[in-house]
């Protein structure tokens, strides 16, 4: 039987934007082949994986590694026990030189702790794998390494369709997603207590590469789009990749460039949902330290596919720091003075979670992994007297800051001066209150307060005013 056309290069499907090995390679490089670092366009390959050790007690671990063209590397292993609790995370952001290939995935990144390389893996006869690679990464200040070998199960999924999408109101980019990897190889962690070891692994992962002239970061701005994004791979076979774009106003249009839902089915065969109002999020979690908000579950519906899911972390905080543990060098000191405000900036929810449900009508189990640069805000809202007649009052308030994944529920109390509660009215969902008991207290200053809250309480915000009812 002769290999799928994909593990032939040079590979090109009919009505995708992409061709490969070409653009495995990257896209933008300065002479020297050093990976143009500049803001306008933006460039990443990136593996999430799911991985078992072989033996031992039955621990499982993530890893997470990301290249950028800003010469910006994340590293991150993540470790959980045989009963799927949470034992611990090693963490190796650094900045480096990247040097990569224009001509397939081939890259280097020197930084302070060693080099990094993410290289095609080659046949006997020293001819190119298509969509199988080796990554060897090592933790900056030398407490971790990874040394993994990839391989592509189905054929690439070409983001939309086509490979290439607009993002937001201004930006576009090509993207593709290697959606079903085998993944097997070590991992050297530290032990508790001392000492290292070298664990065995094999899994599967997930691999992007975006490229394009747009901007995201993590450092948190009111004046950029925001996104959450999420692979998800079932133990069907199928997976599917989830985005949702905010505006910086909160808004999530229902548009190609604001997100939607890409389906990859075990056949290899591809669809896509417009929209990002199938996937809402049901929990939120606020940082202890960075004083930020993510989600923190979500569920997808998708009545066109007879799906639908529950996704919840694996452990609620999974944050990727912009800076962590630099190698000892006066480097690494100027680096720890700007640790505490880089990360309470810049620090981001990336991690593994579970998911459970409906897929096809029939029940799915799986994994998923969330990277999420949204971070949600408190409600900011006033309130006010629109009328005020004998006999009957009205009152409205008004959100400053809404967002639409962020459903509110409000609770509303008039009280005396002095607090004593004369209303209390919870679950309303209109932002009105129409006051006409003529029981109520009349030409005397009363307090009208409103509570805002997300559905499990986790966002919240309050507003109040004076009214005398007549």
């Amino acid at each position: 039987m002769p290999p799928p056309p994909f593990h032939t290069w040079p590979y090109h499907r009919t009505g995708s934007a992409l061709s490969f090995p070409r653009d495995e390679g990257w896209h933008r490089l300065l002479p020297l082949g050093v990976a143009n670092p500049a803001l306008g366009d933006m460039e990443w390959v990136y593996l999430n994986s799911h991985v078992k050790e072989q033996g031992g007690t039955g621990r499982t671990f993530v890893v997470f590694a990301a290249y950028f063209t800003q010469h910006l590397r994340f590293l991150v292993v993540r470790a959980f026990d045989a009963q799927d609790r949470y034992l611990g995370g090693w963490t190796g952001t650094a900045w480096g030189l990247l040097r990569p290939s224009a001509e397939r995935l081939d890259l280097t990144f020197k930084h302070g702790g060693g080099t990094d390389e993410w290289k095609t893996r080659l046949d006997a006869a020293g001819d190119p794998i298509p969509f199988a690679s080796r990554l060897h990464a090592l933790d900056d200040a030398g407490k971790f390494s990874v040394d993994l070998d990839l391989e592509c199960q189905k054929r690439p999924y070409e983001a939309g369709g086509v490979g290439f999408l607009p993002f937001g109101k201004r930006g576009s980019f090509h993207y593709y997603s290697l959606t079903r990897l085998s993944v097997a190889g070590t991992l050297r962690l530290p032990k508790n207590g001392g000492g290292e070891e070298t664990i065995a692994v094999d899994g599967s992962g997930w691999y992007d590469h975006q490229w394009g002239p747009f901007y995201v970061t993590p450092f948190r701005t009111k004046n950029l789009e925001q996104y959450e994004w999420m692979s998800i791979q079932l133990d069907s076979g199928d997976e599917i990749l989830l985005t949702t774009v905010w505006e910086p106003d909160g808004r999530t249009p229902g548009l190609p460039a604001y997100g939607g839902a890409g389906l990859i089915r075990a056949d290899s065969t591809f669809d896509k949902l417009i929209g990002s109002h199938r996937w809402k999020r049901t929990r939120f979690w606020r940082s202890p330290d960075q004083h930020a908000i993510y989600a923190a579950e979500w569920t997808f519906d998708a009545p066109e596919w007879n799906t639908s899911l529950r996704i919840t972390p694996r452990y609620h905080d999974q944050l990727t720091p912009i800076v962590d543990d630099p190698p000892p060098s006066l480097l690494g000191s100027v680096t720890h003075m700007f640790e505490g405000w880089a990360n309470w900036l810049g620090d981001f929810w990336e991690g593994s979670c579970r998911v459970a449900g409906t897929f096809n009508g029939q029940p799915a189990s799986g994994v998923a992994f969330a990277e999420l640069i949204k971070r949600y805000e408190d409600p900011e809202f006033r309130i006010e007297v629109v009328r005020n007649e004998p006999g009957r009052s009205l009152m409205m308030w008004r959100v400053d800051n809404p967002d639409e994944q962020v459903k509110l529920e409000y609770r509303f109390f008039l009280e005396h001066a002095d607090g004593t509660p004369i209303i209390d009215r919870s679950g309303l969902d209109i932002p009105v209150m129409v006051l006409d008991d003529p029981a109520l207290p009349t030409g005397e200053a009363l307090v009208a307060r409103v509570v805002a809250r997300s559905v499990d309480g986790a966002i919240s915000g309050t507003a109040t005013t004076s009214v005398t009812l007549r």
